[in-house]
């Protein structure tokens, strides 16, 4: 019943958009994306319906759901909100809805660990039908391969002539959202597993080391943009800005900042999250510990505990 009632309300939300835009609020889609709009909401409503089903003990703590419920919400406002045209006239507003869709909005969501939750709440069709997905594409949640994907989604946009014709091409514009979305998704939600190998795949050192060199090409490139004296991304100048007090070069610099500085403090964050859930691991070994008969010395772990 859920499912189709958001169905509906696209429907609806998009012949909005098409017939009568200039009389929609701030909080309908400037440009309507129904993978985005249908997305979102059938993820807050699997995550609504299973919380009602998940057992108590198995559920997620508050920070978690608060963090998964922000991650989408995110994506819907710098997405379908006329936050978007917003993004279209400033290259710092740009930037600010590319971290959010690569960096800020997938980062909450892997926090959030909404994967059992949301199981719960999917009709079987739709589970069966991901399971399908992820047996065909687990390969590219291997360290190297999302985080080779998480660097292209992110920083290809970024070459001058393609970020030029990516702005003028809606098909183009919305390739560049569903992709940085995508990888960031990838990379995250294999980073920050908060589970110990096994049942994750891969080490928390392993994830957290990949997690922490992404920063460095990032670095390297967004430094580029914020420091440079020359109008690199001249689509800006030429549609107009929107707050017209802001000069280019201090547009580019802001942009080059937000592209800078808060994915590389969130990739040293997701080392230090990573490091405290092998403490905790570790810790919990250690309560859970028999000592064999005899034994007299009992090695400390690395955290001095």
């Amino acid at each position: 019943m859920g499912e189709a009632l958001i169905l509906l309300a696209a429907l609806a939300t998009g012949l909005l958009c098409r017939f009568w835009p200039a009389h929609l609020p701030y909080i309908f889609p400037f440009i309507f994306n129904p993978f985005i709009f249908i997305g979102c909401w059938l993820a807050a409503l699997w995550y609504w319906r299973g919380m009602r089903r998940v057992a108590p003990e198995a559920r997620p703590s508050r920070v978690r759901q608060g963090f998964f419920i922000a991650g989408v919400a995110g994506i819907y406002f710098v997405l379908q909100t006329h936050f978007e045209y917003m993004s279209q006239h400033m290259f710092f507003l740009n930037r600010t809805q590319a971290v959010t869709l690569g960096m800020a909005a997938p980062f909450a969501i892997a926090i959030g660990w909404m994967g059992d939750v949301l199981a719960l709440g999917m009709p079987l069709y739709a589970l069966r039908w991901a399971k399908a997905i992820w047996a065909r594409g687990s390969w590219l949640a291997h360290p190297v391969p999302a985080s080779i994907i998480f660097l292209t989604t992110t920083d290809f946009w970024l070459i001058p002539s393609v970020h030029f014709a990516a702005m003028l091409d809606p098909t183009l514009y919305a390739v560049m959202n569903i992709s940085c979305l995508s990888g960031g998704l990838l990379f995250w939600l294999m980073v920050l597993d908060p589970r110990p190998k096994p049942p994750a795949r891969y080490s928390y050192l392993v994830r957290g080391a990949a997690g922490f060199l992404v920063m460095f090409p990032q670095i390297a490139i967004s430094s580029t943009i914020a420091l440079s004296n020359q109008d690199i991304y001249s689509f800006y100048s030429i549609c107009g800005r929107i707050f017209p007090s802001i000069s280019g070069h201090y547009d580019q610099v802001l942009g080059g900042l937000i592209q800078w500085i808060p994915p590389g403090m969130m990739n040293t964050a997701a080392l230090l999250i990573l490091l405290n859930a092998l403490r905790l691991v570790e810790e919990e070994a250690d309560r859970n510990f028999v000592p064999p008969p005899g034994a007299k010395i009992y090695e400390a772990k690395w955290t001095g505990r």
